[in-house]
């Protein structure tokens, strides 16, 4: 009967855990049958996981942290002492909420209960960066979930998020953790493949620094493969985590790639991110249409160059962030669709024209997007001073390859592992976005924690999700969203790679978002069911400093389902109170 509920959800109780058992142990007796009851059914709170967390890749529990805002006056706190609480309850999942809050594509968004409404899906993406910023601002520490120092130790290959995430998750549980990174700095792609006019340098390093003071031990510039083997950490260390991501550009596979002004877009951003200089010209063409294509045609347009993207099918099947895609053609990149390379035309070994050929779409592929086919006859070509390809990325393996899966990427098991005390996440395992590769991190993490511990890990209960036929939406009254101020595109263009071009929310629009959210799946505290019960039976527990259980007197109760009828958030349903 009940409901198991794991630190990194906040919720304290559900009536589930301690109201029905505790009105049982009030009455000395297992079952209850409700006064007056005649339909033999009692309401019961029914915790439940709400879809803006089913739909983060880092399983981050968003409801807790809109709700922790906007609950302040209710629960008698500062405006601080609640920006404190909601960015300690992300800390819980993610290390990088200001780094997430500039670079996510928001999947989350898309699963809002609120998006049905007219108003539109909360805006958690703007709402998480300023609770990242505001950690930053404010010197925020991460806590630990103990003092106890582990005696097991742990090494991490890469420090990008999926690293960095199993770090701090493993350093919050006091293990002792050193990350090998062979880039000369930390952070992964997040620092050499993400330009900083996306995400400030100042604002990753902020939030690796945390990671640090956590007793986290970071080692750049140190390959292992090279300066140190797989077999060495074997034996130095109680447990590996192989997070090296994938820095390795794939190749078009056309004649004349080869050419010295052909660069692969994880290249050239590695290059521009590193500090080096980069001659670009006057006709950059990039090809591709994921985020690494979009991030180097917006970075070869701050230097100045006419930039055109050609992409092999159209938009609606392109995987870049549509935000981006956006401020692409804002910043007059042109972008021009089903259209791919066939070849390359160089003089004195340098490109300067793509051959291409025109698309149409066919059937769909594995994929689920409609596949490209070529039109005879439909050759063409486009100048260029430098071609950046874009097309993909993948991992430079070195000694890890050892446990490459048939698939050529690495495959663990269910409890993320590819070997005894060998665990894997993030980009070697798919390519994928920067949050999913920090609930790799975290579930690897929280997995190595129980087998160091010699113990079996058991995942959480498996919530129901919170739909809008479980709401009543017409509850809930319509608000504006509020939406973040951009640089205009003439200023950002002349303010170089180093300006930034989201503004983000003011504070005030932060709390007025919090009061956006429905608090879906568990209770809103809106009292409808204390008001409207005919036989007075419900009372609350203001105890409880999240989210209110609801209290009711099954003595009391007559079954008369009202109090589930009026509730908006789904979390009072009608249970059999008879051997609940």
């Amino acid at each position: 009967m009940s409901i198991k509920l794991t630190e990194s959800n906040p919720i304290l109780d559900s009536a589930l855990t301690y109201q029905f058992p505790k009105y049982c142990e009030e009455q000395g007796t297992d079952k209850v049958v409700a006064f007056g009851n005649q339909s033999n059914k009692c309401p019961i709170y029914v915790l439940q996981v709400p879809p803006c967390t089913v739909g983060c890749p880092a399983g981050n529990d968003i409801r807790s942290w809109l709700t922790i805002v906007q609950k302040t006056d209710q629960k008698k706190r500062s405006w601080e002492e609640s920006y404190e609480l909601a960015w300690r309850e992300a800390s819980k999942t993610t290390p990088f909420p200001a780094v997430c809050g500039r670079i996510c594509p928001y999947p989350c968004e898309i699963k809002c209960n609120r998006s049905k409404k007219e108003d539109g899906a909360v805006n958690i993406n703007a709402f998480e960066r300023w609770v990242g910023d505001y950690g930053i601002t404010h010197g925020l520490r991460h806590e630990k979930l103990t003092e106890e120092v582990m005696d097991k130790k742990v090494a991490v290959i890469g420090a990008g998020p999926a690293g960095l995430s199993c770090a701090f998750q493993l350093a919050r549980r006091g293990y002792p953790v050193t990350v090998f990174e062979a880039f000369p700095m930390p952070g992964g792609m997040l620092r050499y493949g993400i330009p900083p006019y996306r995400l400030p340098r100042n604002i990753l390093d902020a939030e690796i620094k945390a990671i640090s003071r956590m007793g986290v031990e970071i080692l750049c510039n140190t390959v292992i493969g090279k300066d140190k083997s797989l077999d060495d950490l074997k034996a130095e260390f109680d447990a590996i985590f192989i997070g090296i991501g994938a820095h390795e550009g794939i190749k078009l596979g056309v004649e004349g790639e080869d050419a010295s002004n052909v660069i692969s877009g994880v290249t050239f951003l590695n290059m521009v991110n590193s500090g080096e200089t980069v001659h670009v010209g006057d006709d950059v063409v990039v090809i591709g249409g994921g985020d690494s294509a979009i991030d180097a045609a917006r970075v070869a347009r701050r230097f100045g160059a006419k930039v055109t993207i050609l992409y092999r099918r159209t938009r609606t099947e392109m995987p870049a962030i549509e935000r981006e895609v956006d401020e692409a053609l804002a910043e007059d990149i042109d972008i021009r669709y089903l259209i791919t390379p066939i070849g390359i035309r160089t003089k004195d070994g340098n490109a300067v024209a793509v051959e291409c050929l025109r698309m149409e779409l066919g059937d769909r592929d594995d994929s689920g997007r409609r596949r490209p086919v070529p039109i005879s006859g439909s050759n063409f070509e486009v100048r260029c001073t430098t071609l950046i390809p874009a097309i993909g990325q993948r991992p430079q393996w070195k000694e890890v390859k050892r446990y490459v899966g048939k698939n050529d990427w690495l495959m663990p098991n269910e409890n993320w592992s590819v070997d005894e005390g060998i665990y894997a996440g993030g980009d070697v395992v798919n390519m994928g976005l920067v949050t999913t590769a920090i609930g790799h991190g975290r579930k690897a993490a929280e997995r190595m924690d129980a087998q160091l511990k010699g113990q079996r890990f058991h995942p959480s209960d498996q919530l129901r999700i919170v739909t809008p036929e479980i709401m009543h939406l017409e509850y809930y009254e319509t608000l504006k969203r509020n939406e973040r101020k951009w640089v205009p595109v003439a200023e950002r263009l002349g303010g170089g790679l180093d300006l930034e071009v989201d503004l983000c929310i003011t504070e005030e629009q932060f709390r007025d978002e919090a009061m956006r959210c429905m608090s879906c799946g568990v209770c809103v505290e809106c009292n409808q069911c204390l008001i409207f019960c005919p036989q007075q039976s419900i009372s609350t527990f203001p105890e409880n400093p999240i989210g209110e259980v609801m209290y009711t007197h099954y003595s009391q109760c007559a079954g008369c389902h009202i109090c589930a009828q009026v509730c908006p958030c789904g979390y009072i349903q009608m249970g059999m109170a008879d051997g609940l």
